[in-house]
């Protein structure tokens, strides 16, 4: 017979959203660990994708953070922690 279990639902990832939180890891590590950094882009990254999970990873810890392209290319992109 199955065994039940209850969980708290904003534990429980599925689908996409399973990926995605494996993805966000480095950038929460890094809004955690640091007032501001750079996060240097390979040239398979995707920019947008880049920005995206940094704010993602932002909204999931609860710390603002501000981030702008180092220069035109969109190669690296630089973050800070913002308000209180």
């Amino acid at each position: 017979m199955p065994r039940f279990q209850r969980l708290d639902p904003n534990q429980v990832v599925l689908g996409r959203g399973r990926a995605n939180a494996l993805k966000r890891r480095p950038y929460v590590e890094a809004i955690k660990g640091a007032q501001a950094g750079r996060i240097e882009l390979d040239k398979e990254d995707d920019p947008a994708a880049t920005k995206r999970l940094l704010r993602q990873a932002s909204k999931e810890v609860g710390i603002k953070v501000r981030s702008s392209w180092e220069d035109d290319t969109k190669r690296a992109l630089l973050w800070k922690r913002v308000g209180a």
